[in-house]
């Protein structure tokens, strides 16, 4: 009996190029609809920079003149927050979307072959690095500006905190192929140094930080580049171990994040984070009993709570950052850090509150009124958001009175509670009304304004409060207001 031929094995640059050559060789756009379009986007990333540069140029050289005392203090104490803020946002990005990648297709078709599949997944992860880089150099840019740094100090600032960066997608990756715990407890490491540097800054311990010479600045630099490179290759070896178990987790979120954020529709995205979120962690040990009836509800909230408790530690966290305005100078605007703060961190305790809210045939399953429902959902994340508030009272104490000043901490609660109520309670474009035109073309009614969401009524809450007794009462009157509104609207 004749032995089959022995069918050679494509390599993955083989496969590569002819995916590509597949591709290019069904391409309906013209050269000069490309340099066209390429035209547009270069003149407007162009306009943007300028703009944005322009103010940040402009607040430099007010800062230059009118910043003294313990607003330079701040000013310098402010990149180094902002570089540990980036290297922690980069991490939690990276742990959430997942640094090592690869769309459906190629999960379905490529991973499944015999291709060597480190091969495969090398090039996505170069683009990953590379705008890790890239996006951290820039976050990085108007800080280093704004802290009075000389063009060599900021030239080794933006190496070090890109380079910081590259390195924690990097632990982030080796975790995702390991399916180990590294970067979280890396994520806790850096929340606990930027809450540290909080604390000194809140304490007026800002000044404290010492000028960094140009020699230690420059040995530190390299150090930390060469840990990123160093990690980055050893990430870039290690991807031929990863299971496309793993991978699979990360195949849908592609497509359900590119059709939330082409639809504009931010709490769509925050649904299917929050599906991804409790998906992963599905697994959990049931409780039975509990009260009955409306505390049910409330009950499940405070289960919640004991089994996620991030979203409420880092509102405790965050408690530092009005005390760091106020030590600042920021005088009645520390009202309006104090709500914004809560309307960030409001959603992320809301998400019983979200599942009542999307979830229409749930909702009609349980044995009470809709109205009620929300109400429940309420409880939980407007205690915490109400403590909150409250912790902050003493950022009050130098522009109002000791009992003016719980009043304007209520005020805030309210503020917070309202605009959060607002953003989730967020109601999704309508695709069946007609649409609206646009110079982009045809849009679906509410579009543009789930942008705004939240912050309009942040706004229209949190203004009032910086103009005294009457502010107070229009702000309590309208946050009032508007979470009745919300309430009874969603209940029809």
């Amino acid at each position: 009996m004749a032995e089959a031929p022995a069918v050679e094995v494509p390599t993955a640059r083989e496969v590569r190029a002819e995916i590509r050559d597949w591709r290019r060789g069904r391409a309906e756009l013209r050269w000069g609809e490309v340099l066209s379009d390429g035209y547009i986007a270069l003149f407007c990333v162009a306009m943007i920079g300028a703009m944005g540069g322009n103010v940040v140029l402009t607040l430099r050289r007010l800062a230059d003149d009118t910043c003294v005392g313990a607003c330079s203090d701040v000013r310098t104490a402010v990149p180094w927050l902002v570089a540990l803020a980036v290297a922690l946002l980069a991490l939690g990005l990276a742990r959430l979307l997942g640094p090592v990648f690869s769309p459906p297709a190629a999960n379905a078709w490529l991973l499944s072959s015999p291709v060597d599949r480190g091969a495969l997944l090398r090039p996505g992860w170069w683009r990953t690095a590379g705008l890790t880089v890239t996006l951290a150099g820039l976050v990085l840019l108007a800080p280093a500006v704004l802290g009075g740094f000389s063009l060599t100090e900021g030239a080794v600032f933006l190496l070090a905190g890109a380079a910081t960066a590259l390195a924690c997608v990097s632990i982030a990756a080796l975790s995702q192929v390991h399916e180990d715990r590294r970067s979280r407890w890396l994520t806790w490491a850096i929340t606990a140094a930027l809450w540290l540097a909080l604390s000194l800054s809140a304490t007026r311990g800002a000044g404290a930080v010492p000028g960094v010479p140009i020699g230690a600045g420059l040995a530190v630099t390299g150090l930390a580049v060469l840990a990123a490179c160093a990690m980055f290759w050893r990430s870039r070896l290690e991807l031929a171990r990863v299971p496309r178990r793993v991978l699979g987790y990360t195949e849908h979120l592609s497509p359900s994040l590119s059709g939330a954020l082409s639809s504009v529709d931010l709490g769509l995205m925050y649904d299917v984070l929050l599906a991804r979120r409790w998906g992963r962690g599905a697994h959990v040990r049931s409780r039975t009993g509990g009260p009955l009836g409306w505390w049910a509800l409330v009950h499940r909230d405070l289960l919640r709570a004991v089994r996620t408790p991030q979203p409420f530690v880092l509102l405790a966290g965050l408690v530092l950052v009005p005390y760091a305005a106020a030590g600042a100078g920021a005088g009645r605007a520390v009202v309006l850090v104090t709500t914004l703060l809560g309307l960030l961190g409001g959603p992320a305790m809301c998400a019983g509150l979200r599942v009542v809210v999307r979830t229409q045939s749930l909702a009609r399953m349980l044995p009470l009124r809709r109205q009620s429902l929300l109400l429940a959902h309420l409880v939980v994340p407007g205690t915490a958001l109400l403590l909150f508030a409250l912790a902050t009272t003493s950022t009050l104490l130098p522009t109002h009175l000791a009992g003016e000043a719980v009043n304007v901490s209520v005020a805030c609660w309210l503020s917070s509670l309202a605009a959060t109520v607002r953003w989730v309670t967020g109601k999704p474009p309508n695709y069946a009304a007609p649409m609206v035109s646009t110079p982009a073309g045809g849009v679906p009614t509410g579009v543009f304004g789930s942008l705004a969401r939240g912050f309009d009524v942040w706004a229209f809450t949190a203004l009032p409060l910086m103009f005294g007794t009457g502010g107070v009462l229009v702000s309590t009157a309208i946050s009032v207001g508007v979470i009745a509104y919300l309430v009874r609207d969603s209940a029809d």
